[in-house]
């Protein structure tokens, strides 16, 4: 009875950390949208921002240019900023408060900052398990279908895994997000970005785009829950 109604109640937990993590999204874009018009004092474009940045923290970094909206990241394989079309020549507040972020997963990866770090070795490992385990799933999932009785804990156990290991990934990847976004605002301040309008400016981009990263964490555990009380379900039959 209680694992019924454990599952019943994980259920409802995910369809509420979806719901979270759509309003998450359209937070994001509307903080965007508002913001992605508004000049900033720096009168800089979201290149040159980067390119300023990266000197002044003696970062050494190649800018460039990505395609699509919202795609801003740093890879630190080849230790580039990529901006994306929307932000590359934009001189608005919502431009330079994402850049200022991707700079910040760069200042992180300089300092060799412990969560960092160890955030790249989780990610790096929730994908491997994921490309190990999904073919076992997908088997699962057709073995399912044609009535094979060994199916069902085939699903179970490769979804325990999957969504065990995405937990943690997310669950490390939160407060590396928010310093980040902690660092942006200080290099943001510290070249001139002071007036009060621009600050809540940036603090409200920042803090929608965090929002979806405490929403994914939602998700992701409410799927592991659920899997989690169907493998115990099925040990107990």
């Amino acid at each position: 009875m209680w694992y019924t109604i454990g599952y019943i109640l994980s259920g409802v937990a995910i369809l509420v950390s979806v719901i979270i993590a759509l309003v998450a999204q359209v937070k994001v874009n509307n903080a965007f949208n508002e913001y992605k018009d508004v000049p900033s004092s720096l009168d800089m474009t979201g290149a040159e921002l980067a390119e300023k940045l990266s000197q002044d923290n003696n970062l050494g970094l190649s800018v460039r240019q990505c395609k699509g909206t919202l795609t801003d990241h740093y890879d630190p394989r080849d230790k580039s900023i990529n901006i994306s079309q929307s932000n590359f020549n934009n001189k608005s507040i919502a431009s330079q408060a994402i850049v200022a972020h991707e700079l910040g997963h760069a200042l992180q990866d300089a300092e060799g900052y412990l969560p960092y770090k160890t955030r790249q070795v989780v990610v790096k490992i929730s994908n491997l398990v994921s490309r190990m385990l999904m073919p076992l799933l997908i088997v699962g999932i057709l073995l399912q279908f044609l009535f094979f009785m060994l199916a069902g804990s085939i699903i179970i156990y490769a979804s325990v895994i999957i969504y065990a290991v995405a937990v943690i990934a997310n669950l490390v990847t939160l407060p590396v997000e928010i310093n980040a976004s902690s660092r942006a605002k200080d290099m943001l301040v510290r070249i001139g970005c002071a007036s009060e309008e621009e600050v809540k400016a940036t603090d409200k981009v920042l803090n929608a785009a965090a929002l979806t990263y405490v929403a994914s964490l939602m998700v992701s555990l409410a799927y592991f829950l659920r899997f989690l009380i169907l493998l115990l379900m099925w040990e107990k039959d």
